[in-house]
């Protein structure tokens, strides 16, 4: 399978983790548990002081859950860009390549860790496509 094919795998994949995300994001607050609501309220009551800005755990979550949807959007983006240029430029892409698979390694890592499977197998999978990419890309030889 072409290097192309193979990042617009992993740009699909990150959709997909990214529509999951949102999906979370905007339905977080819809729990029925009673002490699950009772600490969200909790997470949007108390304030703090966040560099000169009152803010609540609620609005830190949501802001760095926000962040998230935005990065995953933009790497699959950058990945599909990338896999337009493989055959033409593929020491380029594979420069451009590495740090996203590590970046994208590293939230499979971090999803496991802290979340829960499905977006640790997918950023797992899109990781390794990047990666297959990245080997496949050393076949082509220039002019």
């Amino acid at each position: 399978m072409k290097a192309k094919i193979l990042l617009r795998l992993s740009a699909a994949c990150l959709l997909f983790f990214a529509a999951g995300h949102s999906i979370g994001h905007f339905s977080r607050h819809n729990v029925t548990d009673p002490k699950a609501r009772e600490i969200l309220k909790l997470m949007a009551e108390n304030k703090f002081d966040m560099f000169g800005k009152m803010r609540s755990y609620d609005e830190n979550y949501t802001g760095m859950s926000l962040n998230l949807i935005f990065t995953l959007l933009a790497l699959a983006a950058i990945l599909w860009l990338i896999s337009g240029i493989t055959e033409k430029q593929p020491q380029f892409a594979r420069n451009l390549l590495v740090p996203i698979a590590l970046c994208v390694f590293g939230f499979s890592i971090t999803s496991y860790l802290f979340f829960f499977t499905m977006p640790a197998v997918t950023c797992l999978l899109a990781s390794m496509l990047i990666a297959l990419s990245i080997y496949k890309l050393r076949e082509i030889n220039t002019i």
